[in-house]
């Protein structure tokens, strides 16, 4: 729980943010139709105005390195985390639903004990929300959410080109090491489109 993880920098959040113009351009969007603050809030457990402010380049909290201040930190991130997703339910409530007892959980909401990986994932699934949502910096959990946006426009402008040319699926077939990226066959989509010959008529 207090290993120091990646960092995550302002420059960073830019350059997610700069591939969702492209990848929203690509289905004829702007930042602000897949953008929702809100949204945003929900799925990475930080504020509102705190997500505005990083995504208007703010540079996002990193943990302390030295070990007590950093433990303390992830007690905090843990307390707030919690609490944004209880919504009044008892201590009791909780503790029963995933087998902690109701004082470990009053701990944990006001952050006078530091989480576990075990009943982490406990209170996590409890609440539907991703894995390490209770732990990930500020930083780490927007990024994260910026690039599931910038994969899903990309999904929906793949989908859009093989609908276009007559397809449902693609086969990925590669001789390297690694993958082609999702970007890498749009981009071969967008290359195969531009090559057809014009329907009949245009």
């Amino acid at each position: 729980m207090t290993d120091l993880p990646r960092e995550v920098t302002a420059v960073e959040i830019a350059q997610l943010l700069a591939s969702i113009d492209s990848a929203a351009e690509r289905v004829g969007y702007g930042r602000g139709d897949v953008l929702d603050v809100a949204d945003i809030s929900t799925a990475t457990g930080i504020g509102p105005d705190r997500v505005r402010e990083l995504l208007d380049g703010a540079e996002p909290e990193q943990p302390p390195q030295a070990k007590k201040p950093r433990e303390d930190y992830y007690r905090q991130l843990v307390m707030q985390r919690l609490e944004s997703l209880r919504g009044g339910a008892s201590y009791r409530t909780i503790g029963n639903a995933v087998d902690l007892s109701h004082a470990m959980i009053g701990n944990l909401v006001n952050g006078t004990r530091s989480t576990q990986v075990d009943y982490s994932g406990a209170l996590e699934r409890l609440y539907g929300v991703p894995h390490g949502f209770l732990s990930r910096p500020e930083g780490i959990a927007l990024a994260d959410q910026l690039k599931k946006i910038k994969d899903g426009l990309i999904a929906a402008a793949l989908r859009e080109r093989l609908l276009a040319l007559g397809g449902e699926r693609a086969a990925l077939r590669h001789s390297g090491d690694e993958p082609p990226s999702l970007e890498t066959l749009l981009d071969t989509l967008d290359e195969v489109m531009a090559k057809r010959p014009p329907a009949d008529g245009q």
